[in-house]
C-alpha cells in the first residue's frame, strides 16, 4: 500500500501537491475574478504537461504489413513532460488584479506549481479598520493577507497508462486508460481514457509502395480527469470574527481540472530488421477545464460596522477553459520482436515529451 502511495504521487510533482492546490484556491477568499487569474497562472504547468503527456504518448510506430493478421497486445506507458523555465513563475504585475495586490510593491514575482519554495505576500486592496490608541484612533488592514503558494520545485510531471491494442492489415488500433484512483486516502482523484488509430498508407496506396521508407498517419483523443478535494474554511483565530449562522458548511470543495487533447500525426519510418526509425509531426488540438465547484467563504468589511470582517459564501467560483494548440515535431526508435515490444518516443511542442513503452503481443 505505501509503495502505491509512493508510486502515484510522483505523478503529481510531489508528495505535498495537495497543500500546494489548496494554497491557490485559498484566494478564493478575497475575490472571485483575482482567484482565477492566480489558480490559473499557478497551475498552468500541470494544465499543459497533462494535456502534451495525452497529446504526444500516442502510438509507437512499428512496420505495418499489408497481409498482417489480426494480433492482440498488451503493455504499459510511462510518459514524461518537462516544464519550460518560462513557466517556473509568474509575474502578478501582468494578471491585472484586482482585489489583490502585493504587499511589497516591489516583490511581483510568483512561483508556478513548478517552481521554488519562494512566497510572497499578497493582501486584498479592500481594508477594514482595528482600533489604536492614537488619533483618529483607528487604523486600517487589508481584509486578506496570503502567501503565494510555494512550488513543487519538480520541473516534469510523470503519467502511467496501461493500453491495449490490437492490429491487423496495416492499421492499429489501441485503447489506453488509467482507471479511477483516488490518492492519499480521500485528498486526490485521478483518471484517464485515450483511443488512438494508426495507419500505414503503404497498404492503401499502392503507388507509394516503393519508397524507400513507409508513411504512418496518426489520429486520437485522450481525456484526462483529475480532482484535488480542498478544505477552504474562514480562519477565525486569525481574524477574530464570529462566523454568521448561516455560513457552510464547506465540505463540498472540489478543484476540478479536465484535459482533453486530439493529435493528427504524420510519420516517416523506416524499417531495420526488428527496429523501427520514424520521424515526423502534427498538430496538436488540446483543452484544459478547470473548476472550482462547492461552497466557499467569502471576506468583506462589515458595512454597518467597519471594525468587523464577515463572512458571506458563494457556490462554484471559478470555471475557465485553456487551448494551447500547438504544432508538434516527433522522433522515435522502437524495437519489435514476435512477442515483445519496446520503444522510446522524443515531441517537442509547448513542452518536450518523452515516452517509454513496453508490450506484448500474444
Amino acid at each position: 500500500m505505501k509503495n502505491t502511495f509512493v508510486f502515484f504521487t510522483i505523478i503529481l510533482f510531489c508528495t505535498g501537491a495537495d497543500a500546494q492546490i489548496s494554497a491557490s484556491a485559498n484566494f478564493v477568499k478575497g475575490g472571485q475574478n483575482d482567484a482565477a487569474k492566480i489558480m490559473s497562472s499557478y497551475l498552468q504547468p500541470i494544465e499543459r504537461a497533462l494535456l502534451y503527456n495525452g497529446a504526444n504518448n500516442n502510438l509507437l510506430i512499428f512496420k505495418q504489413e499489408e497481409k498482417t493478421n489480426l494480433r492482440l497486445g498488451i503493455g504499459l506507458d510511462l510518459s514524461f513532460a518537462f516544464v519550460n523555465h518560462d513557466d517556473l513563475t509568474f509575474d502578478l504585475n501582468t494578471l491585472n488584479l484586482e482585489e489583490f495586490e502585493p504587499a511589497d510593491p516591489q516583490q511581483t514575482l510568483a512561483q508556478s506549481i513548478s517552481g521554488n519554495e519562494n512566497t510572497i505576500v499578497l493582501q486584498t486592496r479592500r481594508k477594514y479598520y482595528v482600533p489604536s490608541s492614537g488619533y483618529p484612533f483607528y487604523a486600517s488592514k487589508p481584509i486578506l493577507s496570503l502567501n503565494s503558494p510555494e512550488g513543487s520545485n519538480q520541473k516534469y510531471l510523470l503519467y502511467p497508462l496501461i493500453h491495449f491494442f490490437a492490429e491487423k492489415q496495416g492499421n492499429v488500433v489501441e485503447f489506453k486508460a488509467l482507471p479511477p484512483v483516488k490518492i492519499n486516502s480521500s485528498t486526490i482523484k485521478m483518471s484517464d481514457i485515450g483511443l488512438n488509430i494508426q495507419h500505414n498508407l503503404e497498404t492503401s496506396l499502392n503507388f507509394i509502395a516503393d519508397l524507400w521508407f513507409d508513411i504512418y498517419i496518426t489520429c486520437g483523443f485522450n481525456s484526462n480527469r483529475l480532482s484535488y478535494y480542498l478544505d477552504i474554511i474562514p480562519d477565525e483565530e486569525t481574524l477574530t470574527f464570529s462566523l454568521q449562522s448561516n455560513n457552510g458548511p464547506y465540505d463540498n470543495q472540489e478543484l476540478q481540472i479536465h484535459s482533453k487533447s486530439f493529435p493528427l500525426k504524420i510519420n516517416l519510418v523506416k524499417q531495420k530488421k526488428n527496429i523501427s526509425f520514424s520521424l515526423g509531426g502534427g498538430y496538436n488540438f488540446t483543452t484544459s477545464e478547470v473548476k472550482l465547484a462547492g461552497n466557499y467563504p467569502l471576506y468583506a468589511a462589515d458595512p454597518t460596522n467597519l471594525f468587523q470582517i464577515i463572512v458571506t459564501d458563494f457556490e462554484d467560483p471559478v470555471e475557465y477553459t485553456h487551448r494551447f494548440n500547438k504544432l508538434s515535431v516527433d522522433a522515435s526508435v522502437s524495437y519489435r520482436n514476435n512477442h515483445i515490444s519496446a520503444g522510446l518516443k522524443y515531441s517537442q511542442s509547448f513542452y518536450k515529451n518523452l515516452a517509454l513503452t513496453f508490450g506484448y503481443m500474444f
